[in-house]
């Protein structure tokens, strides 16, 4: 099993903006990837993953407001496949993101998927 803690990220609708006929990161969205950068590369290293994972997200409340929960996914699935810790995003095979009051921003938890016919 392999954890990485992560600062919350900005929801799915921060992420992008479009002009001048092209879609851009926005700056909010830059600057949590780089700051998500920054606690991963303080953490033990993660090897890559190549082959089909289970990703769990441990996601802390940053606040009261009212949130979708599905809206941390992409962020997440998009760094950790910028940075290499996963081969490619589409390796996810099962997903389960859920709230948890005692972490503070999002614990991702990396674990292979075991074959059946090995």
């Amino acid at each position: 099993m392999n954890i990485l803690m992560l600062p919350y990220p900005p929801s799915v609708n921060r992420l992008w903006r479009f002009a001048g006929g092209r879609m851009y990161r926005s700056k909010v969205y830059n600057d949590w990837a780089v700051e998500a950068e920054r606690h991963i590369v303080q953490q033990p290293r993660v090897p890559m993953f190549t082959a089909p994972v289970f990703l769990e997200l441990a996601v802390g409340r940053p606040d009261k407001r009212r949130r979708d929960l599905d809206n941390v996914n992409k962020a997440i699935l998009d760094i950790l496949q910028h940075l290499e810790v996963l081969e490619d995003d589409s390796l996810v095979h099962h997903l389960c993101t859920f709230w948890d009051a005692e972490t503070v921003g999002v614990r991702a938890i990396i674990r292979p998927i075991e074959r059946k016919d090995a």
